[in-house]
């Protein structure tokens, strides 16, 4: 499995299929807010953290 792959899966495991469609092109504050949007201000924030972490090696790695 490809880096990207593993990511991305990484990524789905946390807050399934569409979340990374839905905030992939945020900046980290609006992201956050994005995912209380989606699912409900009560997320778990060291959950959404760790999403937006997995995000930003997966944007690093496909920039590269």
């Amino acid at each position: 499995m490809e880096e990207d792959e593993r990511l991305i899966n990484e990524a789905h495991d946390l807050f399934g299929d569409y979340s990374i469609f839905e905030v992939i092109d945020l900046d980290r504050p609006a992201a956050i807010e994005r995912m209380k949007e989606m699912y409900g201000n009560e997320v778990e924030l060291a959950k959404v953290e760790e999403y937006l972490d997995i995000l930003e090696k997966l944007k690093k790695y496909t920039n590269n």
